[in-house]
């Protein structure tokens, strides 16, 4: 909008009006697809888990049919022990939650609908997605290695989106160090405060590293080098970094294998995230 003024004095007003509505469908389209591709590759790691979803799920129920028989020779031989059956029956309830825990665990993962961000605690977060981490039978032979800052300030986050990235980063360190001999093979966890404004979380694998004609193109959408891959994890990453006000990256390790770090914005005095 702007007034021009003419030789006589007289005063003629210009306004431009711009139609942003396309520029709108296609960033709403933009997010919808990336949200997308995001359930697709929770699907992808759920499959690829399936068979220690079923053997973790299927420990607690095994449990609770022993508990029940239990009670029910009890019961049946008229020889009741009180202390017994109700530490038994309490045995039973506490089997159920954990099956209830490992299901609602898994289910979060495969949400598709965008949840409000909120105020977590870090730490907290990688715990919970480690222990998804644990049903994929390729961690048999992998410990994680924990050093988790204390007292880190809470950041504010879309909490299943930030969990997916911690499982991707972990898992793609598993991938990392298949047919290495290495008689402990480790992949390590790190918090730390990378300054007042943002907390550092690391990942780091003892795999042979990169290559470095692929660095260029890791976070690039589709690039895999894995067969059968698609390529989409380190991307939607990425993405889900950036749009919490972060930043994702990576180096080699000093000795062997490669480190992914990514910044989150801590939450600041007045309740906002913000990140220098």
């Amino acid at each position: 909008f702007g007034a021009m003024r003419d030789k006589d004095g007289r005063y003629s007003f210009t306004s431009i009006v711009r139609d942003l509505t396309h520029r709108l469908r296609t960033e709403e389209e933009a997010s919808r697809l990336r949200e997308n591709l995001a359930h697709v590759t929770r699907l992808a790691s759920m499959g690829a888990m399936a068979g220690g979803i079923a053997h973790e799920i299927n420990q607690p129920l095994t449990a609770i049919a022993t508990y029940a028989q239990a009670c029910s020779r009890m019961l049946r031989s008229g020889d009741l022990d009180k202390s017994a059956t109700i530490e038994t029956i309490e045995q039973i309830g506490h089997e159920a939650l954990r099956a209830g825990e490992i299901i609602h665990s898994v289910r979060e993962m495969l949400k598709t609908s965008h949840s409000d961000r909120a105020t977590l605690c870090v730490n907290q977060l990688i715990r919970e997605a480690t222990r998804l981490a644990w049903l994929d039978p390729r961690l048999q032979d992998v410990e994680l290695d924990f050093a988790l800052a204390e007292s880190l300030p809470p950041v504010m986050v879309h909490d299943v989106q930030i969990q997916q990235v911690i499982l991707n980063l972990i898992l793609n360190g598993v991938e990392a160090m298949e047919g290495q001999d290495h008689a402990r093979l480790v992949i390590t966890i790190t918090t730390a405060s990378e300054s007042a404004t943002c907390i550092r979380v690391s990942v780091s694998d003892m795999g042979q590293g990169l290559a470095e004609e692929i660095k260029e193109d890791l976070f690039n959408p589709f690039f895999t080098t894995k067969e059968g891959g698609l390529g989409m994890g380190l991307s939607i990453s990425h993405t889900i970094i950036t749009a919490h006000g972060g930043r994702l990256w990576f180096t080699d390790n000093p000795d062997i294998g490669t480190s992914f770090h990514f910044l989150l914005p801590v939450v600041a005095g007045d309740g906002s995230p913000g990140c220098a």
